[in-house]
């Protein structure tokens, strides 16, 4: 039977201490697969740590990644961290950091990796499949899809994977056409699933901005079911 622990995990990026957490059955004592949760602009939260411990059961050692280096009190907060982060250079560093503090764990397999992202979390995902990093998936859940620095062909090592609200008001039409056009240019094995009315934020159960953010029960089902599916296919 399985035991699901979290302790807390610190490293540094480009000079900055980090703070994740480190979510792992304690009774398995197989080297497994890692994942590194991205989290939504909100940082390493009860909420991100219970969807890591979502994706644990399934026998993988989840870090919850920390992005700006502290925990933001509001909302406000928040959206300033993620909007001086987003875009930039620090952006991937932060993330690629994440990857190799989970990488160097005595009981993750450093050769099976994957990332997976929410809302803004799901925008680093892509940005660290982007860069070239060693993932054999990024998966991507109700994130943003724009870049400032689209995939080079050859240059993403691992499937990518698109979970999207088809009402989510933060992704047009025209970010998802580019999206699309810039995975079969990069050739890469790629899937872009959109669920019928459903907007943005559709795994997170406080969710509760009608027409924008809305938990949306039976797809955030579906989605992880896709999710699991998915890792279970690149880890084997």
């Amino acid at each position: 039977m399985s035991h699901i622990t979290q302790r807390n995990l610190s490293w540094v990026s480009s000079g900055t201490p980090m703070t994740g957490v480190l979510v792992a059955d304690e009774h398995c004592t197989m080297i497994r697969p890692g994942v590194v949760l991205a989290p939504n602009m909100m940082g390493v939260t009860e909420s991100n740590i219970s969807q890591a411990r979502k994706i644990a059961e399934k026998g993988y050692v989840v870090l919850v990644a920390d992005l700006y280096g502290y925990i933001p009190t509001t909302a406000e907060q928040a959206a300033a961290a993620m909007n001086a982060l987003k875009d930039s250079p620090l952006e991937r560093d932060r993330m690629y950091a994440s990857l190799t503090a989970l990488a160097t764990q005595p009981e993750v397999d450093h050769q099976r990796l994957a990332v997976v992202g929410f809302c803004y979390g799901g925008h680093c995902a892509l940005e660290l499949a982007r860069s070239g990093a060693y993932v054999k998936a990024a998966i991507c859940i109700h994130g943003t899809l724009s870049t400032q620095h689209p995939a080079e062909p050859g240059k993403i090592k691992g499937k990518i994977l698109v979970l999207n609200g088809a009402q989510d008001p933060f992704v047009t039409p025209d970010q998802v056409g580019i999206f699309c056009h810039e995975m079969s240019e990069a050739s890469v094995g790629w899937q872009f699933i959109n669920y019928a009315n459903t907007v943005h934020s559709f795994t997170y159960p406080k969710a509760n901005v009608p027409g924008k953010m809305e938990y949306n029960e039976p797809v955030s089902n579906q989605a992880f079911a896709t999710v699991f599916l998915l890792l279970e296919d690149v880890f084997n």
